[in-house]
C-alpha cells in the first residue's frame, strides 16, 4: 500500500523508496522481473486485468494517467540498478497516434489499444466469453447492446448540436456519419454496430453492457469480471481477449522466450 497524501494523491516524496522496496520484496518472493504501473487503486479492473496479462511484473496502480507518466522515468533510474524493467500502461482516450508515440519515446509510457478500459472487458470478443459463462445468447445481447449504444451516441449528438433530423422511437440506428471539414482535408467518421463498442469513449457503457447480461450496473458487471479472472475455465479465454487489446511490453516479452 502506497503512502498518500488526504486528498487520496500518491505521496511524491516517498514513492520511489516505497516501490523499491515492494520491487525488492517481490523479486524475492515471487520472482517479478519488474514494476508496471497503471491506473486506478488497489482494488480497480485495471489492476486485476495487468496482473492476469503479466504475471511477472508488479502490477501497481497510482491514480490517474498524468501520474503514470510523471511516476515511470523517475522510477527507471533507481530499479534499473537492481536489475528490473519498468513499464506504464494507460487507457488511450482520445491520444493520436503521433501522441501516443511520443508518449512512449518520451516517458517508456504504452496506451491500451482501445480508448478505456471499459471498453476491452465490453468488447464483442470478451462479450461473448461473458454471455458464455452467464449462458446467455450472445447474437442476441451484441444487438441489443450495439442498439442501446448507437442510439445512446445519437441522442447525445442531438442534445449537443443543432440537428434537427427526426428519429422515430422504434426506428434503429444503424450508422452514424460524423463529419469535419478544414481547409486541408475533410475527414469522415463512420460509426456504425461493428465499431461502436471498440470506440465509443464513454463510460455509460458498462451500464448498458451490464444491463444486457441480466447485471444491475457498472459495479455487478466489474465483480463478474474478477469472479471469471478467478474462474479457471474463464480465465485463460478472458487473458486471451484482454491481450489482444493491450500493447506488448518488450522487455518482459524477451524474458519470456
Amino acid at each position: 500500500m502506497l503512502t498518500r497524501d488526504t486528498n487520496g494523491e500518491i505521496n511524491y516524496r516517498t514513492f520511489t523508496s516505497e516501490i523499491t522496496m515492494m520491487a525488492l520484496d517481490s523479486k524475492e518472493g515471487e520472482r517479478k522481473i519488474g514494476i508496471l504501473l497503471c491506473e486506478g487503486d488497489e482494488n480497480s479492473i485495471d489492476m486485476a486485468i495487468y496482473s492476469a496479462l503479466f504475471p511477472c511484473l508488479l502490477v501497481i496502480p497510482v491514480g490517474g494517467c498524468t501520474t503514470v507518466v510523471r511516476f515511470v522515468p523517475r522510477l527507471r533510474n533507481s530499479l534499473s540498478l537492481l536489475g528490473m524493467y519498468v513499464f506504464g500502461i494507460i487507457d488511450r482516450d482520445a491520444l493520436s497516434k503521433k501522441e501516443i508515440r511520443r508518449l512512449f519515446e518520451t516517458h517508456g509510457v504504452n496506451t491500451t489499444k482501445l480508448p478505456f478500459i471499459e471498453n476491452i472487458i465490453c468488447s464483442p470478443e470478451a462479450l461473448k466469453v461473458v454471455c458464455e459463462y452467464r449462458k446467455l445468447n450472445y447474437s442476441e445481447v451484441l444487438a441489443k447492446v450495439e442498439g442501446e449504444l448507437l442510439k445512446t451516441l445519437w441522442q447525445k449528438l442531438k442534445e449537443a448540436l443543432p440537428i434537427n433530423i427526426g428519429v422515430e422511437k422504434n426506428e434503429r440506428i444503424l450508422e452514424l456519419n460524423i463529419g469535419v471539414a478544414t481547409r486541408k482535408k475533410q475527414i469522415v467518421k463512420i460509426v456504425d454496430k461493428d465499431s461502436i463498442l471498440y470506440s465509443y469513449r464513454d463510460k455509460v457503457i458498462i451500464s448498458i453492457v451490464s444491463s444486457a447480461v441480466g447485471l444491475r450496473g457498472r459495479k455487478a458487471y466489474y465483480d463478474e469480471i474478477f469472479l471469471m479472472l478467478e474462474d479457471p475455465v474463464f480465465r485463460p479465454k478472458l487473458i486471451k481477449v484482454f491481450s489482444t487489446f493491450v500493447p506488448k511490453l518488450e522487455a518482459y516479452d524477451i524474458e519470456n522466450e
